[in-house]
């Protein structure tokens, strides 16, 4: 499967809630493993050149969700004999309170 790195895809799954079903946020193929981790802080925005929102521009610094939960998938394609690989991701969305405690507090002072 190393060298069929087409075979590893990516599934970003928001959890269900009280008020909302799961969904699927966002999928992929990747070209490499990630290394997501629970707890981990991600940016889940599409880059758009016009947009004027700061965590579309930064999406290292602004995060806008976190994972939950890592699972594999492993599958035998019957026909070809490969391992077929899939990394569901859990995530949530961050809060603005979350966000605002993940920021440095700034201290200002008039002289």
């Amino acid at each position: 499967m190393a060298n069929q790195s087409e075979n590893l895809k990516v599934i970003f799954f928001e959890s269900a809630t009280e008020s909302k079903a799961g969904k699927v946020v966002a999928d992929g193929y990747f070209s490499f493993v990630p290394t997501f981790k629970e707890g981990d802080t991600i940016n889940m925005t599409l880059a758009r050149r016009e947009a004027t929102n700061a965590t579309v521009h930064d999406p290292i610094g602004h995060k806008t969700h976190r994972i939950d939960k890592t699972d594999w998938v492993l599958m035998v394609d019957e026909r070809s004999k490969n391992a077929l690989a899939t990394l569901v991701v859990s995530i949530s969305k961050i809060d603005l309170v979350d966000k605002v405690s993940e920021e440095p507090t700034i201290v200002a002072t008039h002289g």
